[in-house]
C-alpha cells in the first residue's frame, strides 16, 4: 500500500503554509521523514496570518503506532532549533514523557552540529531537558495538578489528551497566556471507558461545533457502531496502514488479544457516546449488563416515541425473561410517523400486555382506532417514572440489553432534565438518540404498570411480536 486516506473530521482556519513547510523540510534534512499526511497537519498547525499562529490550539485523534510521535518531534525540532520557543512536553506517564525525550535526543545526538548548539540538557528520568546557547528550552515532565504552574511557554504539548484531568489542564493552560505567539497542542487516540476524558471530549466538541475559530482540529476515527472487524475500517482510520509504513498485520495481531473496548478506543479510535461531564450512565456498567442472546417471555410491552420534528419515530420492546431480569431492546427507527399504528398492530399479539405512548407527544395524536390498536397514553407523572425506572433497573444491574449500537449510543449520550417541579427528572431532548432512549423507558415501565389498556382492539389474536 501506498495510498493514504483523509482525515473523517478536520477543521482548520485558513492561512500560509510557508513555516510549516520550512519544519516538514528542516524534519528531513535530520533524518525524520513524514508521510504526506503527518506532513499536512505539521504545514496546518504552522499557519500563519498577520504574523502570528493562525491556530491558538489544534488536536489530533488517529489510533497508537500512526506516527503522533513523530508529528511532535517535527515540530519540536523546528521549534527548539529555528523559531526559539520555551516548549513543555508533557505525557500521562514518565515512560511516555521518557520516550519523546529520546527521540528528539536521538536526532539531536546524530548531528554535530545541533550537538554544538546544546548549552546544557538533563537525561534524568522525569526531568530531562534541552537547553540551547539561543535560550530556546524543551522539557519533558509528566502531568499533574502543579505542572508548569508559574512558567512561560510558547508551545504547550499534551501527548495521551485522551487521559487528561481538568485539574491537569487548569494547570498547564495558563502557560502559554503571557506569549503572544503560542500554541497548545492536544494529541492522543479516543479515549475509553478508564480514560479520564472530558476535557478532551469537550475540546473534540468545539471543534465539531466550531465554536472556537482559532481551534484547529483532526481526526481518524471510526463511528460509533462500525464493525470492529472490518479490514476496509481498520485501514480508513489508520492512515499508517494506507501508506504501508505498518503492516495490517499489526492490526489483526492486536485484534487476537486486545479486548473489543480497547481494540476501539486504540486502534480505531472510535469514540464511545456520552453526554460529556454531565454523563448519567456509565459505558462500563452498561457493557456489563449485555446479553446478545437475551428474550423476554413474559410481561412484554412496547414503548414508542417519536421526535418532535416528527422526521423519526422509534419502537423498543421489554419484558422479563425466563430469570426474572428485566429485558429491554431498540427495534426499529423509520421515518415519519404516520407509519406507527399500523405498524404496532402487524406485530401485535397476546403476549403484549400494552403499548405504552406518551400523550403530550406527536404519536398520541395518530388513528390508534382505525389500527385496532389501544394504546396506554400516559402523562408527565408517568414519562419522568419511567426515567426512573430505566436508571435504577441500570444502576441495580436488573435489566439486560442486546448490545444494539441504537440503544447504546442513545443511554451513553443520555442527559437529564428536571421534571415534577425538580422533584424527578426525564431525558433531554437534546441529547442524541433520546426518542430512543425514552421509547426504550416507556416499554420498561410497561413491564409492571398497573391496569394498562388492553393492547388488542380488535382483529386476529394470532399475530406476535417478532424479536429481533
Amino acid at each position: 500500500m501506498t495510498s493514504t486516506t483523509s482525515p473523517t473530521f478536520e477543521t482548520w482556519p485558513d492561512g500560509d503554509e510557508a513555516t510549516g513547510q520550512d519544519c516538514v523540510d528542516l524534519a528531513a534534512g535530520y533524518g525524520v521523514t513524514l508521510d504526506h499526511w503527518q506532513q499536512g497537519i505539521v504545514r496546518a498547525i504552522l499557519r500563519e496570518s498577520g504574523g502570528g499562529w493562525v491556530c491558538s490550539q489544534a488536536g489530533l485523534v488517529v489510533g497508537r503506532q500512526n506516527g503522533k510521535g513523530e508529528i511532535l518531534l517535527a515540530l519540536e525540532l523546528f521549534g527548539l532549533f529555528e523559531l526559539g520557543e520555551q516548549i513543555l512536553h508533557t505525557a500521562h506517564n514518565v515512560k511516555a514523557s521518557s520516550d519523546a525525550f529520546r527521540r528528539l535526543w536521538s536526532v539531536i545526538q546524530s548531528d554535530q552540529d545541533l550537538v554544538r548548539r546544546v548549552r546544557r540538557h538533563s537525561q534524568m528520568i522525569g526531568a530531562e531537558y534541552v537547553e540551547l546557547d539561543t535560550g530556546a528550552r524543551i522539557a519533558f515532565s509528566t502531568r499533574s495538578a502543579s505542572t508548569g504552574r508559574s512558567l512561560a511557554i510558547d508551545r504547550l504539548v499534551i501527548d495521551e489528551a485522551e487521559d487528561l484531568p481538568a485539574a491537569e489542564v487548569a494547570a498547564l493552560q495558563p502557560t502559554v497566556f503571557s506569549r503572544p505567539r503560542s500554541q497548545s497542542l492536544f494529541f492522543g487516540t479516543a479515549p475509553g471507558p478508564w480514560h479520564d476524558s472530558e476535557v478532551f471530549v469537550t475540546l473534540r466538541k468545539s471543534a465539531h461545533n466550531g465554536l472556537n475559530p482559532r481551534l484547529g482540529w483532526a481526526e481518524w476515527s471510526a463511528e460509533y457502531g462500525d464493525d470492529i472487524d472490518d479490514r476496509h475500517v481498520w485501514v480508513r482510520v489508520n492512515p499508517a496502514v494506507a501508506t504501508g509504513r505498518v503492516p495490517i498485520q499489526a492490526i489483526v495481531d492486536d485484534r487476537a488479544v486486545l479486548p473489543p473496548d480497547t481494540f476501539r478506543a486504540e486502534r480505531l479510535s472510535m469514540w464511545v457516546p456520552h453526554g460529556g461531564g454531565d454523563q448519567v450512565f456509565d459505558a462500563v456498567a452498561w457493557e456489563t449488563l449485555k446479553d446478545p442472546a437475551s428474550v423476554p417471555v413474559t410481561d412484554v410491552a412496547i414503548g414508542v416515541d417519536a421526535a418532535p420534528s416528527r422526521d423519526t419515530a422509534t419502537v423498543c420492546v421489554a419484558g422479563r425473561r425466563a430469570d426474572g431480569r428485566l429485558h429491554v431492546e431498540w427495534y426499529v427507527t423509520q421515518p415519519g410517523v404516520t407509519w406507527m399504528p399500523g405498524w404496532v398492530a402487524a406485530h401485535l399479539g397476546a403476549k403484549v400486555r400494552a403499548v405504552v405512548v406518551d400523550e403530550r407527544g406527536a404519536l398520541s395524536e395518530l388513528d390508534w382506532r382505525a389500527a385496532r390498536v389501544r394504546p396506554t397514553l400516559v402523562g408527565h407523572r408517568e414519562v419522568a417514572i419511567a426515567a426512573g425506572i430505566f436508571s435504577d433497573a441500570v444502576t441495580d444491574g436488573t435489566m439486560v440489553h442486546r448490545g444494539q449500537v441504537e440503544l447504546t449510543r442513545a443511554v451513553l449520550g443520555a442527559k437529564q432534565r428536571p421534571m415534577l417541579s425538580s422533584q424527578a427528572f426525564g431525558w433531554d431532548r437534546k441529547a442524541p438518540g433520546s426518542s430512543v432512549l425514552i421509547a426504550a423507558s416507556l416499554a420498561l415501565w410497561g413491564v409492571d404498570c398497573v391496569r394498562p389498556a388492553r393492547p388488542l382492539g380488535g382483529g386476529s389474536g394470532t399475530r406476535e411480536v417478532i424479536l429481533l
